[in-house]
């Protein structure tokens, strides 16, 4: 913030810094700062600080002005804005009036002495004001003043209180008492404060103020930095950091366009700019506004603004004295208007003021605020630098006594990365979001799209089901081998035998042989032998008592001799041309017959279930249900009355426990599987490597009978 008018310039100006005792570090201090407004029209990056009465409060670093001041509590107007009070009940007073005018805004207030701690410095006796009147200031919860950083002759409270050589309290600004520290250990290592704004919506470059150091984040090489001596536009020597403007040019479509800037209105013959933290703006001359926005095709509107369409950027570079092409970021060139968002015309940050460059020689010709400096990393040095941007060591007081300051400055723009940023904001209205912090103006990859981000988080997803579903199926598998039945005392459980011999029947090492099954079969007949039938009737497979030579076939069969009874456990044994299936009633008495021929099987195995319905032409009563549900395979769907098992099917497992209707269960899936119906369903499942399933389970009308107990004969 440039102040308007300038009250002490008949005084005699000592530049050279009075004796502070204080304390701070010789590796000197980074320092963390915050930016606060909406970002573009009312922007403020401050800084902490701590009062001699233990206050924290927060100032913003203005490189426009050269005066510290607080808003005390005894200003009646600020108490409403939200600002943190300062209290200068514990401060020297000095009985000397504090004012000033900006270019917008005014303060006003006593000037006292208080300690001042920023950082890991403390300065006693620091001069500032009390402020009791703040006009047209942001105060807020985080703005309650100003740390002017401009050189040492533009300070107002200097000029009432001028500058003592003795420690003595005086007027001198905050970077004189700084740099001016005693003992010398304690004072900062090299004198140079330097700043790096961050750009809203994006954490590519901090905000940092730097005391005696560089940021090494930005700043690997300090010979990147370039330095540009300051113009003297007062006879009070050098008020502000300023430097002469060697040219500004326009890029449109890859094509640069040199602006015509003119000659300096103070006389010289190069336009002079000053670097100022506390503008939001780019202000400048009408001449060289026009040349910027004409190159651009854009006119003043009738309000005497510039207007830009919103989605055109402005790419442009400017070159000061000693240094290359500064190039500016577009986003920091035009903003959208605060009144209307949806507006197709963005305001221009870079505006002309001709009357405030006129009323005041002092300005120069252009005030480089904000949007400039958020595309630099700015050095305020008071020594030289050598050529590998190093300062010298202050180590006598002698030394300490003159100053030589320099402006440094070190790109941190890349004009093809933000001309992908500006599109990315302005064209396809996406935010900037988190980037990587640069100390260069060096290239940089473009980032991948978001589509393309979408896909790869597809794929990764899609990979990841992958991988769970093949593990799942391993250990399903490991499970299945894991939970196939185990022989006790080398024999197999009868009804793990009947499932073995279901899955394999032809035996192999997971289960037993076709022999070994025919004798479990007969070692369970002879125990059934041994049981009594809980049915009141007998039919072919179950019977009421013993028959007629049932010991002599038992012992025949112990000698290896085949047994004359028909056996409905042993395939071999039951195969009578007689068969019939269990209905009550005599052979004779209309039992359903089963016709069947050995040949046709190549065995004397029974055909599949196969019935013959009367029509009612020989006056017996038609059967009008199926006695033994069909069981369907899984190539027959859900129609059961249509089951053909064909020539090779088997009956193998169905035992007197499966005297049930098997329409009371729910349908299985094959033939082997209709041993479910006289054991448990602890079945071992093995799911399909390509869709799991569960396995089949009875419903809750289907309940499982046990075959009687054995009973001892």
């Amino acid at each position: 913030m440039y102040p308007r008018s300038w009250k002490g310039k008949e005084r005699e100006v000592h530049v050279e810094s009075k004796r502070t005792e204080g304390n701070g570090g010789s590796d000197g201090i980074v320092i963390p700062m915050q930016m606060i407004g909406d970002g573009t029209y009312t922007v403020e990056y401050i800084v902490p600080i701590i009062m001699g009465n233990g206050q924290n409060l927060s100032l913003q670093v203005d490189t426009g002005s050269s005066d510290l001041w607080i808003a005390s509590t005894s200003c009646s107007s600020c108490s409403s804005t939200g600002a943190r009070l300062y209290n200068p009940s514990q401060a020297t007073e000095t009985g000397v009036l504090f004012n000033i005018q900006y270019l917008l805004g005014n303060v006003s207030g006593p000037i006292v002495w208080d300690s001042v701690q920023l950082g890991g410095y403390s300065i006693t006796n620091q001069a500032l004001c009390a402020a009791t009147a703040v006009a047209q200031e942001p105060l807020s919860s985080s703005f309650d003043g100003v740390l002017g950083l401009a050189l040492p002759a533009n300070s107002v409270i200097e000029d009432k209180i001028p500058s003592a050589l003795d420690n003595s309290p005086d007027g001198a600004t905050f970077s004189s008492n700084l740099f001016s520290m005693t003992p010398i250990s304690q004072a900062p290592p090299a004198r140079f404060l330097s700043l790096s704004f961050e750009r809203p919506g994006s954490d590519r470059t901090p905000s940092l103020l730097g005391i005696g150091r560089h940021p090494e984040s930005l700043v690997p090489d300090p010979s990147q930095v370039q330095y540009s001596g300051l113009i003297a536009t007062s006879s009070l020597g050098q008020l502000f950091w300023q430097s002469s403007v060697r040219g500004v040019t326009v890029y449109v479509n890859g094509e640069a366009r040199a602006v015509n800037i003119g000659r300096s209105h103070t006389g010289a013959v190069f336009p002079i700019a000053a670097v100022d933290s506390g503008v939001p703006y780019i202000i400048t001359t009408s001449t060289i506004a026009n040349g910027i926005y004409g190159a651009i095709g854009i006119n003043p509107a009738s309000d005497g603004q510039y207007y830009v369409p919103c989605t055109t950027p402005l790419n442009m570079t400017i070159t000061l004295d000693g240094q290359a092409p500064l190039p500016l970021h577009p986003l920091d060139l035009t903003a959208v208007p605060q009144q209307d968002a949806r507006s197709a015309n963005c305001v221009g940050l870079i505006q002309a003021d001709d009357t405030a460059f006129t009323a005041n020689q002092d300005f120069g010709d252009m005030i480089l605020g904000v949007p400039f400096l958020r595309n630099m990393y700015t050095v305020l040095a008071y020594d030289v630098p050598d050529s590998n941007g190093n300062f010298p060591a202050v180590t006598t007081s002698a030394s300490m006594d003159l100053i030589t300051p320099r402006l440094g400055l070190m790109s941190l723009t890349n004009a093809s990365t933000a001309l992908e940023e500006f599109h990315t904001v302005r064209v396809l209205n996406q935010p900037l979001g988190n980037t990587t912090p640069t100390a260069s103006s060096g290239g940089s990859k473009k980032g991948l799209s978001v589509g393309f981000d979408v896909l790869i988080g597809l794929l990764s997803f899609l990979g990841l089901c992958v991988i769970l579903f093949g593990l799942r199926w391993v250990l399903a598998r490991r499970k299945y081998r894991t939970q196939v039945p185990s022989r006790d005392d080398g024999e197999l459980q009868s009804k793990d035998a009947y499932a073995l011999a279901a899955l394999r029947p032809e035996g192999d090492a997971y289960g037993p042989s076709e022999d070994a099954l025919r004798m479990l079969r007969y070692e369970a007949y002879k125990r059934n032998r041994r049981m009594r039938s809980q049915y009141s009737t007998d039919s072919s497979l179950t019977k009421v008592g013993e028959q007629d030579g049932a010991k002599d076939d038992l012992k025949d069969v112990e000698m290896g001799i085949r047994p004359s009874f028909h056996d409905p456990w042993d395939p071999h044994t039951s195969l009578a041309s007689d068969w019939r299936d269990t209905l009550v009633g005599d052979e004779g008495a209309g039992g359903h017959k089963k016709n069947f021929s050995g040949d046709s099987l190549g065995s004397r195995s029974p055909p599949t279930h196969r019935r013959n319905l009367s029509d009612g032409s020989n006056g017996d009563t038609p059967v009008t249900a199926p006695l033994l549900a069909h069981v369907r395979t899984p190539s027959q769907g859900s129609d059961v009355n249509d089951m053909d098992l064909g020539d090779g099917a088997r009956m193998t497992g169905i035992g007197t426990a499966s005297r049930r209707s098997l329409r009371e269960r729910d349908s299985v899936g094959s033939i082997g599987s209709m041993q479910e119906l006289e054991r448990t369903s602890s079945r071992p499942y093995a799911p399909s490597p390509l869709r799991p399933r569960a396995p089949h389970t009875l419903s809750s009308s289907s309940t499982r009978r046990d075959p009687p107990a054995e009973q001892s004969s």
